[in-house]
């Protein structure tokens, strides 16, 4: 149906005014959020004031602000909380970080530290008052001194895994006797030593012992620790190389 030219004109007075709102509308919302924006940028209220750093032990707090990248007076809303979670990274203590933003002006931290299970002894220099320590995964990293059994040799990265493999499964299985160990010597892979307490330990291989069968393993070598305590006999080292699954013989010697 045609329409009349008064209909078209009233169909055109009709799109334009809604064009019209339309522009309006978007042209205080945009000036709106640039006031807004303005706002959040310029307070005082949205500025930096404390950074609340939560789960960090080993690690300096000093340390982690030098790697963290936010200053005191910073916009909380201008903070690069991705940048920042990268550079403390960096920090090789750390095993994971959680950053984020507590409005108005707090920064969160919730850090994850390593857990060594031994202290690698002769490798890098250390800095002061640190020494290079391996957590379970393999990676090493510099912190304080601290009674973890220290691993001699096996400098190589395959037979330093299958040592620090070794002792997750026996900090798994006993850790009692975990930490009755003061060195485990991996200069020869075939003939792994522990020293503990008690005396010295030639272990063997340890690569491909299952925690089953090492805790059948240790069963057996706590017995006859126990029965050599009860009775007063000293040893200079026992062979466990003959030992299997809590099986076999255990050679003193």
């Amino acid at each position: 149906m045609k329409l009349k030219r008064w209909q078209k004109r009233n169909l055109w007075r009709r799109r334009f005014f809604r064009i019209l709102k339309g522009t309006l509308l978007l042209s205080i919302i945009l000036f709106s959020g640039y006031k807004i924006y303005d706002f959040l940028i310029q307070s005082q209220y949205f500025k930096v004031k404390n950074i609340r750093i939560e789960g960090n032990q080993e690690i300096d707090r000093d340390d982690i602000l030098r790697a963290l990248d936010i200053k005191e007076g910073e916009n909380i809303f201008k903070a690069e909380l991705r940048k920042a979670r990268k550079g403390l990274m960096s920090l090789k203590q750390i095993r994971n970080i959680d950053i984020s933003r507590d409005f108005p002006d707090t920064i969160v931290l919730k850090i994850t530290e390593r857990v060594p299970v031994a202290e690698v002894y002769g490798g890098v220099s250390a800095p002061h008052n640190r020494v290079e320590l391996i957590d379970e995964g393999g990676v090493t990293f510099f912190g304080k001194p601290r009674k973890v059994p220290r691993i001699l040799g096996a400098k190589d990265s395959p037979a330093r895994k299958e040592v620090v493999d070794f002792l997750v499964k026996v900090i798994a299985v006993d850790s009692e006797f975990y930490k009755k160990i003061s060195y485990i010597d991996g200069n020869n892979p075939r003939r792994i030593k522990l020293k503990i307490d008690q005396g010295l330990l030639i272990w063997g291989p340890v690569g491909g012992e299952t925690e089953e069968e090492l805790e059948r393993k240790l069963g057996y070598l706590n017995l006859v620790l126990n029965d050599l305590v009860k009775n007063n006999r000293a040893f200079n080292y026992l062979d466990l190389r003959f030992l299997k699954e809590g099986k076999g013989e255990i050679i003193v010697g």
